[in-house]
Parts: C-alpha cells; structure tokens; sequence
C-alpha cells in the first residue's frame, strides 16, 4: 500500500508545480510518441500512452507491494496496485504501453467513515477537473440516473477521462435536474477516476476472443430448413457488424491519423439484412447506427472519436463509452 493518503496528496504539488514543458518531454521520449494530456490526480506519471515501466518505477518508490499482472488476450496485460484511495489497474498493451489506467475509490473512503481522507480526496478530484477542462471538452452522461458519468475528450479525439459514480448505493437520493445533478457530482467522490487512450483500447476489445459455443452435431442428410434467425441471433449480427466497422475505423486512423468517412472506402462484410449507416462522421470522429428489419424500431450503436453528440439507440436512449457497442435490450 502506497503511503497515508496526506502523504501522497503532497506528492502531486511537484508534479504540478515541475512545469508542462520538462514533465511533457519526458513522458514523450519515455511512451515514444505524445502521451495523454489527462493525468490521474495530477501526476505526470499516471498517464494512458507512457510505457508500463514509468508506473512500476513509481510503485517501487511508493508501495509496500509491486504490481500483479494477468494476461489478457493479443499480448496484453491487467496489471494492478493498491494505494491509499483503493486499487490502481493498468490494461497495458503487447507493447508495454499503457493505455488504460483506472483508480478505484475504496469503500471507506466513499462511505464517509474516512473523513480526513475523503476531504483530501475531493480535493484532488476537484483539482484534477480544473486541469482536465483546460485540456479537452466535457460531457455528462445522463441517461443512467443510478451510474452518472463525467467525460472528457482531447480536441482531437484520441485521449479521454472518466470519472463515475454510482448512486444505486444511496437510496435516498432523488433523481434530480441537470444542474442539481452536476452540483451534486461536483461535490462527490466518484467511484472510479480513468484515463484511456481510446483507439488503442478499443482496439484491444474488439480482438477480444469469442466466447466458444459448445459445439452441435447436425445430420447433413436430413438437414433442417433454414428459419429465420432469432432476435438474440440478429442482435449478435449487429454488434458483430459495428465491432467489424471499429476495427476498420480504427485501423484507419491509425495508418493515416484521420477516420474514414465513407463506408465503401472500409473493407467490411455485412451480415445478411444488416443495416449499417454512418451518422454525420468527420476525420475526428464518427458513429454509427445498424438496424435489421427483423427488430423494427431497435438498433445498436457505436462512436469513436470527437463527436457533437454521442449515439444514443433509438427504442430506449441506451448509450455507451467510446468503441463499445450498445443495443437496445428486449
């Protein structure tokens, strides 16, 4: 366990104070590309882009404990500390990158029954979205009253930061308008804070294995008719689709630094009655609707990059985080 929560607070004033020029260098020539302009409370060596090294470098000096990596799938890793606030997780890439650091907030620390160290920590979460705000763009994803979102967006689209909260734990709660909800938020202790590089995580989920169906045995000489297929067979279409259309997109991006536009200029295959339609993308970002006539009025979505508005599904206003695929439920 790293030091007393106050101890650690301390430590993010130099990371503040050490100047954007110096801190910026060097996570540049130790990640080899430009790293996240969001930091995890403030510190320059909790970023999505720096090389895992820099975090298990800083876990020596201040942990009891070193990380605990398991495999993953492609080559990654979950790797993970505990700190003072709660658990600390790394998704690093088959690279050694890091692009996906996420803290969790202790029970203890949420429950109030540490006060000194939840008034340290709302502190620093204050403090950490003044500095994400002078960065990148912010939205609140409202549709869950139960799970509030906060997230913000570089301006172009390639790195974002969370912070979550949960109120399914607090019953007496009511629901509330946007502005009562944002100064609520505002005074609360998420339950988790992240940093994400976004089209290298969802890269990594989209080659994320199927999970392998036991397998049937069919008599080919007295095979069934072909029937219809049923409505959890054309919701996996549709999210097999929009995956397929990501990973397109995000090798995309990746090889000319812009998204595509057009869905004929994307090698992709569609699955038979599926309707995939791009929805006002640009260069910086995209999303995308699928439909099938089977399940009329329900679709699945997905977005990527900067976009005005996310996707919401056009049954129940379901939304998701950037690369995830979201339907409409029965």
């Amino acid at each position: 366990m790293l030091r007393s929560f106050t101890q650690v607070s301390v430590l993010l004033v130099p990371a503040v104070l050490g100047g954007c020029d110096s801190a910026s260098g060097l996570g540049d020539r130790i990640a080899g590309r430009r790293a996240s302009p969001f930091a995890l409370y403030s510190r320059n060596d909790m970023r999505a882009g720096l090389r895992f090294e820099v975090l298990q470098e800083a876990a020596k000096k201040e942990s009891v404990k070193p990380y605990t990596c398991m495999p993953l799938w492609a080559g990654a890793q979950r790797c993970s500390v505990t700190i003072e606030s709660g658990p600390l997780t790394a998704i690093v890439d088959s690279s050694a990158r890091v692009i996906r650091l996420v803290a969790s907030t202790a029970p203890l620390l949420r429950s109030g029954v540490n006060v000194h160290g939840q008034l340290i920590l709302r502190d620093v979460v204050r403090e950490t979205r003044v500095s994400w705000d002078s960065v990148g763009s912010v939205h609140r994803d409202g549709f869950d009253g139960d799970a509030p979102q906060l997230r913000w967006l570089d301006r172009g689209g390639r790195w974002g930061a969370s912070l979550w909260y949960s109120r399914a734990h607090r019953a007496d709660v009511p629901r509330s308008s946007e502005a009562a909800m944002d100064a609520e938020l505002a005074a609360s202790i998420p339950e988790s804070i992240g940093v994400t590089d976004l089209p290298a995580y969802a890269l990594l989920m989209e080659r994320r294995p199927p999970t392998r169906a036991a397998k049937t045995t069919v008599n080919r000489a007295v095979a069934a008719p072909r029937m219809p297929p049923t409505r959890e067979e054309v919701l996996i279409m549709l999210r097999s689709d929009l995956r397929a259309l990501t990973i397109a997109e995000e090798g995309a991006v990746h090889s000319t630094g812009r998204y595509e536009t057009r869905l004929d200029r994307l090698s992709l295959t569609r699955s038979e009655g599926v309707s995939v339609e791009l929805v006002q993308p640009t260069e910086n970002g995209w999303s995308a609707v699928g439909t099938h006539p089977l399940l009329p009025g329900v679709s699945c979505v997905v977005f990527a990059g900067y976009v005005p508005s996310p996707p919401a599904t056009r049954k129940q206003g379901r939304r998701s985080a950037p690369g995830d695929v979201v339907c409409d439920q029965p």
